[in-house]
C-alpha cells in the first residue's frame, strides 16, 4: 500500500507534479462565462463612450464660435459699401460709404491739412479704419474656413488673426478720441448745418457718423470678445 506524503498547500497546484491531473473547468456553467462576457463588453463600451465625449476630442473652434466670428467678419465686409457718413448739403441729403470716403480722400485731406494736426490724424485713422476692417474680416474669415488640418495649427491661425480685431478697436476708439479734442474749422462748416461754424467736435462727428461706421464697431466688438475666449 502506498504511503500518502504530506505536502504543502501550496504546492497544490498542477505544475509541481505533486498532484498531477487534469485541470477543472474555471466556469462552472456555460451560462456563467456568457454572463461574465456580456459584462465586459458592456464596460468596455461604457469607457469609449466616455473618451468620445473626454476634452482630448472637443472642436477647439466650436460651432458656436465660428458662427459669431463669421457675422462679425461679415459685418466688416459689408462695413466698406454702407454709408460711412451722412449730412444735409442745401436742401439735399449726402451719403458717403467707406469706398465713397476713399475716392474723396484728397479733397478731405486738403481741408484738414487747414485745420491742423488732430484733423489730419482723424482722417487718417477714419482711413485706416475703412481699410482695415473689411481686409482683417477677409483674413479671418480664410483662417476660419479654411481646411483644418493640424489642430494646433489651424487654432494658431485663427487666434492670431483674430486678435487684429483689437487693432480695429483700439482705431474705433482713437477716432472718437480725436473728436472729442476737437480742432477748428477755418472755412466755416461748408454749408454743412449738423458741423458748427468754427469747430469740429465729437457731437458733430457723431451726428454725421453714419451705419457704416457704427456695424464696424459692433463687428469689431463681437469679434474681439470672440478672440478672448478663443
Amino acid at each position: 500500500m502506498a504511503s500518502k506524503e504530506k505536502v504543502d498547500p501550496k504546492f497544490r497546484y498542477i505544475g509541481f507534479e505533486v498532484h498531477p491531473g487534469k485541470a477543472k473547468s474555471f466556469w462552472k456553467s456555460e451560462e456563467e462565462r456568457r454572463r461574465y462576457e456580456e459584462k465586459v463588453k458592456e464596460q468596455k463600451e461604457g469607457v469609449q463612450a466616455e473618451r468620445a465625449f473626454s476634452f482630448i476630442h472637443v472642436e477647439m473652434v466650436s460651432r458656436a464660435d465660428k458662427f459669431f466670428l463669421t457675422l462679425g467678419n461679415l459685418i466688416l465686409i459689408a462695413g466698406l459699401f454702407l454709408p460711412w457718413f451722412k449730412f444735409t448739403y442745401g436742401e439735399s441729403a449726402v451719403m458717403f460709404s467707406g469706398l465713397g470716403v476713399l475716392a474723396n480722400l484728397g479733397f478731405v485731406g486738403s481741408l484738414a491739412s487747414w485745420s491742423g494736426i488732430a484733423a489730419q490724424l482723424e482722417v487718417i485713422a477714419v482711413s485706416a479704419l475703412i481699410v482695415l476692417a473689411p481686409l482683417i474680416g477677409i483674413l479671418n474669415l480664410v483662417m476660419l474656413h479654411r481646411g483644418k488640418g493640424v489642430e494646433d495649427r489651424y487654432l494658431r491661425g485663427v487666434k492670431n488673426s483674430s486678435r487684429l480685431f483689437f487693432l480695429l478697436m483700439i482705431l474705433w476708439l482713437f477716432v472718437l478720441v480725436l473728436a472729442a479734442i476737437g480742432f477748428a474749422m477755418p472755412f466755416g462748416n461748408l454749408g454743412i448745418p449738423q458741423i458748427g461754424m468754427e469747430s469740429f467736435n465729437l457731437l458733430a462727428f457723431l451726428t454725421t457718423a453714419s451705419v457704416g461706421f457704427y456695424l464696424t464697431f459692433a463687428g469689431s466688438w463681437l469679434n474681439s470678445t470672440m478672440a478672448l475666449f478663443l
